[in-house]
């Protein structure tokens, strides 16, 4: 009889669950608690986006790491033409 494998969870699967308190979503948390105990703003969709990005690059299976770091460039790109227009607007939106 062969063990069956559990099947990969589709909406947490490992490369997010497996870093617990470390994961993009629990240090987004914890920044937007310490900007809002000090008086600054949450950390923008952009930002928490290109982190999500960047700790994630390389344990996607299937996917490149380089494919991922281009991803967190891309939304630090959306970032500072959101606070700056006057640079390049990464969507082509503007």
């Amino acid at each position: 009889m062969s063990e069956k494998k559990p099947a990969e969870d589709a909406v947490n699967p490992r490369h997010y669950a497996d870093l617990g308190w470390w994961s993009a979503v629990a240090i987004i948390r914890k920044w937007n608690e310490h900007r809002a105990a000090t008086g600054g703003k949450p950390v923008s969709f952009d930002v928490g986006n290109a982190l999500k990005y960047m700790q994630r690059a390389g344990t996607k299976p299937g996917e490149s790491e380089v494919t991922d770091l281009k991803k967190a460039a891309w939304y630090l790109a959306e970032a500072i033409h959101v606070l700056d227009p006057s640079e390049p607007d990464p969507a082509g939106l503007s």
